[in-house]
């Protein structure tokens, strides 16, 4: 059980079982594999370590059944707003609808906690995220212009209203 309450664990996704579980500090060597191989400015371990301790930040893992990190999300949960800070898939579990069903939990716990806003920044140029996040419903409110200094890309910013 996490420290904000869970999320729907032990899930199927397709032939896999797959738990989506609080993140620990032991999951990081697993975690910072698939952070340097998801974006061109990885997180550090410095930085997982400070998120994982903050108080208002809500992280979980996607473990396979060979107890495997496969991915994570790691956001804000502040008064009625959440923000997503960081979303990856293992490339070899990739759609596979992990990210769905992970992202599907988080709008799900946002909501039992009566988060009325989610938010985030996606890279312009990442046509899957965008695509996954429209699915959900998320909406483009505005843009970052060069957020991404490592490539010079612009940031969509997007929210979801959560109707709570």
């Amino acid at each position: 059980m996490s420290k904000h309450g869970s999320m729907n664990e032990g899930k199927l996704v397709t032939s896999q079982s797959v738990t989506i579980r609080d993140m620990k500090e032991s999951d990081l060597e697993e975690i910072l594999a698939i952070e340097k191989v998801s974006f061109a400015d990885a997180w550090s371990r410095k930085l997982f370590k400070e998120t994982l301790s903050f108080p208002h930040s809500v992280n979980f893992v996607l473990q396979g059944a060979t107890g495997a990190v496969l991915g994570y999300i790691n956001f804000y949960l502040i008064a009625e707003e959440g923000h997503l800070l960081n979303l990856a898939i293992h490339p070899d579990w990739r759609n596979k609808g992990l990210a769905t069903q992970v992202l599907n939990d988080a709008i799900d716990f946002l909501k039992q906690k009566h988060a009325a806003h989610f938010f985030l920044e996606v890279r312009e140029g990442n046509l899957e995220a965008i695509r996954l996040y429209r699915k959900f419903g998320f909406e483009h409110i505005g843009r970052r212009k060069r957020y991404y200094v490592e490539t010079n890309e612009d940031a969509l910013v997007m929210h979801l209203d959560c109707g709570s």
